[in-house]
């Protein structure tokens, strides 16, 4: 019997090493198992880390791109537009100044009207003068007139200005009177600043004693 306790013994020393050593096995097994789905894992985040990162720098680079597009083409329609403006203005100017010279051509120069020392009334010659001026400003209704007022160089400075501004402004009420619109002339008295005649005796003088008429084109 105490053979057979033995056997026994021995049997379950047997078992119990192979239970250890199966547990032991098992264990590694799931360590391993556990390690090569940590790595997994950790390959399938890295490459959806990579996969996001590779999206983003396209998706950026797509922006970028698609910036540099439409600034170009914005700096493209700019430059057209500029030129456009350039070459109307360009154009617009051409115009007015072949305009300008027409008008130039056809414009006359208006005859002035002279006036008798110290006086500012017409005199009857100069009222013909008159008279073709204001038929020839009633046919040609694109220009306004600007008459300059003038006197000799005797009489204080502040005297001769006001004589200029009375005879420059019956030349005006003449037009005016016959036909002329007011608002196609303008008056201004030099007085004595810009004499025609620098000589300082009575034929100077008589020249210098006047009205000058200085036509421009109305804008239209």
């Amino acid at each position: 019997m105490r053979r057979n306790l033995t056997m026994f013994g021995i049997i379950a020393l047997i078992l119990c090493i192979g239970l250890v050593f199966v547990t032991g096995c098992t264990k590694k097994s799931v360590v391993k198992d556990e390690a090569a789905i940590s790595q997994a894992d950790d390959a399938k985040a890295k490459a959806a880390a990579d996969e996001a990162a590779r999206l983003k720098a396209q998706q950026e680079r797509e922006a970028r791109e698609k910036a540099e597009r439409e600034k170009a083409l914005w700096e493209k329609a700019e430059r057209e537009r500029l030129a456009k403006e350039r070459a109307a203005a360009e154009e617009a100017k051409r115009l007015a100044a072949k305009e300008a010279a027409r008008q130039k051509m056809a414009a006359p120069e208006l005859t002035d009207v002279n006036f008798d020392f110290d006086k500012y009334n017409l005199r009857p010659q100069d009222r013909d003068v008159l008279k073709r001026h204001a038929e020839w400003l009633l046919k040609n209704t694109g220009f306004a007139v600007a008459i300059e007022g003038h006197c000799d160089e005797r009489g204080t400075a502040e005297y001769n200005m006001a004589l200029g501004q009375r005879r420059a402004e019956a030349a005006k009420k003449f037009l005016q009177d016959s036909g002329v619109a007011e608002a196609r002339m303008k008056t201004i008295s030099y007085g004595k600043e810009l004499p025609l005649d620098p000589g300082h005796n009575e034929g100077a003088w008589a020249k210098n004693r006047r009205a000058h008429f200085v036509l421009t084109p109305l804008s239209k």
